[in-house]
């Protein structure tokens, strides 16, 4: 006998699982309705520094929805993966910064907020929403957890391809030179390993929103691209 068969707690079930739907579609419109948005006042050019000077507001309000789409429960292996991303997200960038390109190749720029040792604050949490965003729809394959990193991997390279294109104009960052092939060597490397140490810690991620959100980030920055 199927537990849907005992009618009240079917019942209750059924409620909760349409609920969970309900909430998943939801916010599924939500998350392309704020980029649409997003879109749209970037694309106009007199609400164009408005929406810029919006970025830190942007980054936030995105990962509340990523938390509100979270379907596993979380415990320390989980806040501690997120916290060890933030860290070593910093620590590149300020290698990037300051070692490896250093200020007259690249730099920030304004629309990320207050920075320290110029690296915006905000980078962590960027970086933060990108990984478990990535980790996410990798998760979703049905394969081996090798595959999976390396999978999860890719769409993060893939991702700064796509937001490379857009960054200048964003006011994000500034490339004095020709991009380096080196910067998506650093991305893949920087990816690799955190995705690997999610791993090793036993994190599994599993949010239905990421596969939106990313989609909707890519197709994002590419109409960008062509607009601004």
């Amino acid at each position: 006998m199927y537990i849907f068969d005992y009618y009240p707690l079917g019942l209750l079930l059924q409620f909760l699982l349409a609920v969970f739907i309900m909430k998943t579609k939801t916010l599924q419109w939500i998350v392309m309705g704020f980029f649409a948005l997003g879109f749209v006042g970037l694309a106009i050019p007199w609400t164009f520094p408005f929406f810029v000077m919006l970025t830190p507001l942007a980054v936030v309000v995105a990962l509340a929805m990523l938390i509100m789409g979270h379907e596993r429960p979380t415990d320390w292996r989980f806040f501690t993966a997120m916290g060890i991303v933030f860290a070593l997200s910093y620590v590149v960038e300020l290698l990037k910064v300051h070692v490896f390109f250093v200020e007259d190749v690249f730099f920030f720029g304004d629309s990320f907020g207050p920075v320290l040792l110029n690296i915006p604050l905000l980078i962590g949490l960027c970086w933060v929403a990108l990984l478990y965003i990535c980790a996410a729809v990798a998760e979703r394959l049905n394969t081996n957890a090798v595959v999976k990193v390396l999978a999860g991997t890719g769409l993060v390279v893939l991702f700064d391809i796509a937001l490379e294109l857009v960054a200048h104009k964003l006011d994000f960052w500034y490339w004095t030179w020709e991009i380096p092939i080196w910067n998506y060597v650093m991305w893949f490397i920087s990816a690799l390993g955190m995705l690997s140490i999610m791993k090793l810690l036993g994190v599994r991620i599993e949010n239905k929103l990421a596969t939106t959100m990313y989609v909707t980030l890519i197709i994002f920055l590419l109409l960008l691209h062509v607009i601004i």
